[in-house]
């Protein structure tokens, strides 16, 4: 047995007869309404607003119809008018109430309130005014005047049985409507709490997951930052071991350079003296012996030689200090773009004939740093984008823009690019792919350590042959 067979108050039977076969029709179809109703009331189930405006519509045309059907029938009868008025006035209350409920506020709640009316139309008109229409008609259609069958239908009053019954029957469904409204109500809230709560955790799991990326991003820096700390001990350490020994080569092959200066120019005072005289052959031979016009001619490139030698070890040592101390510490507000400018001029001579430059920045915010170091690590970062087009034709782009509380400026080139073994270990102290000779492998690492020190980061992307851009994220100074 489904719900529209087990909720069904109203069952057509004798006691909704009037006699009348067009009123009874017109009767029918209302209580098959009322038992529709019913279901709906008692599973809850929801009217839209466009279901209750053709309710109401339905019901619009049966009121026009049956009602103008009854009062042609009682006024062609001819019924006393005391029955009539009162007849044409619940007339005339029950098309009033349909049209106030067509602008009810909430439609979805529409059902118990549809359904009390028409049960109560039901119970108190069909089966009472309308029985006592129909008991008034038959009197006067057998000769008993109208106000005789008016009084005697006044006099019969109506089964307290069925009317009780009927009532019960009406207030039960609605009951039981109401509360199937206040669980539908129940339910609602339940799902929007769910919701919000759903989107609460969703919003702790995103931070969370924030947190925990900030977490690892710090771990990484910490990392970093230990390791060029492990190394600048380290190259401190070998700076300064080195150079004592270094400055005591320096200083004597200066010594020696000016010994063979003197020894040569005596060579060349006894080379004079015996000339022509009886040692004569005997110089000849011992100057043949020593090669010494050899000597003469080789000496002083050997010189310059280990000068430009220490001279290269000197550089060495003093890029080891430079990488292992912290540089200047204080800070300030600076000109972003100024910084940039000084970058750009600083390695103007890098840049080779058929290379370009663009710069892809205009009014910049101001930066909290070190202007020295700044300048340095945008210096590496240029010079490393010369060297990666190889002297070919090529373009660099320096761009800069504020992004939210940062400041991020790219230097891109379309040079050789690298693979992905290299960009691990480009920020690496010490690692560089230049010939040896060619480059000590310090510039980017400085670079991200003093990127580092000043609260950024520096980041690469790069393929074989299609250029590098890196990333500088600087934080910028909370306003004013």
């Amino acid at each position: 047995m489904n719900i529209r067979e087990r909720i069904a108050p109203f069952s057509w039977a004798d006691y909704f007869e009037t006699g009348f076969g067009e009123v009874d029709a017109q009767h029918r179809k209302l209580v098959d309404l009322v038992n529709v109703l019913a279901q709906r009331a008692a599973t809850g189930g929801e009217i839209q607003p466009a279901e209750l405006a053709h309710v109401l519509d339905g019901l619009g045309t049966y009121a026009a119809h049956h009602f103008t059907t009854e009062e042609a029938l009682m006024e062609r009868v001819g019924l006393d008018q005391r029955h009539v008025r009162a007849h044409r006035q619940s007339h005339a209350d029950f098309v009033a109430q349909v049209e106030a409920m067509r602008g009810t506020a909430d439609p979805t709640r529409a059902v118990p309130v549809l359904y009390r009316f028409v049960t109560s139309w039901l119970t108190f008109h069909i089966l009472d005014t309308d029985q006592s229409m129909a008991r008034q008609l038959r009197e006067v259609e057998r000769g008993a005047t109208a106000e005789a069958a008016f009084e005697a239908a006044a006099s019969h009053g109506s089964d307290p049985g069925n009317m009780a019954l009927i009532a019960a029957v009406r207030n039960l469904l609605g009951l039981v409507a109401e509360r199937n409204g206040e669980l539908a109500r129940i339910n609602t809230s339940l799902e929007q709490r769910v919701l919000e709560r759903t989107a609460e955790l969703s919003t702790a799991n995103q931070a969370l997951r924030q947190t925990l990326d900030s977490l690892q991003e710090t771990r990484v820096r910490l990392l970093e930052a230990d390791k060029l700390a492990a190394v600048g001990q380290l190259a401190a350490g070998v700076a300064h071991e080195i150079n004592t020994p270094l400055g005591y080569v320096a200083s004597n092959l200066g010594t020696l350079r000016e010994y063979a200066e003197r020894l040569l120019a005596l060579a060349d005072t006894a080379e004079r003296l015996v000339s022509g005289g009886a040692s004569a052959d005997v110089w000849a031979a011992a100057r043949s012996g020593t090669d010494l016009d050899f000597i003469r001619e080789d000496l002083p490139t050997l010189i310059a030689e280990s000068n430009r030698g220490l001279g290269q070890v000197s550089d060495i040592i003093h890029a080891l200090q430079d990488f292992a101390s912290p540089g200047p510490t204080e800070t300030r507000e600076l000109p972003s773009a100024k910084i940039l400018e000084e970058a750009i001029h600083a390695t103007g001579s890098n840049r080779r004939p058929g290379q370009a430059l663009v710069r892809s920045y205009g009014a910049l915010p101001a930066l909290q740093g070190n202007p020295t170091l700044l300048v340095e690590a945008f210096k590496a970062l240029l010079d490393n984008a010369f060297r990666a087009l190889e002297g070919a034709v090529g373009t660099i782009v320096v761009r800069a823009m504020p992004k939210g509380e940062n400041l991020v400026v790219e230097v891109e080139d379309d040079g050789c690019g690298m693979d992905e073994a290299t960009r691990a270990r480009i920020f690496e102290p010490f690692f560089t792919t230049r010939p040896v000779g060619e480059g000590r492998g310090l510039g980017l690492s400085s670079a991200y350590r003093i990127v580092l020190s000043h609260g950024g980061r520096l980041e690469v992307s790069s393929s074989p042959g299609k250029g590098s851009c890196f990333r500088v994220t600087l934080p910028l100074p909370a306003p004013h």
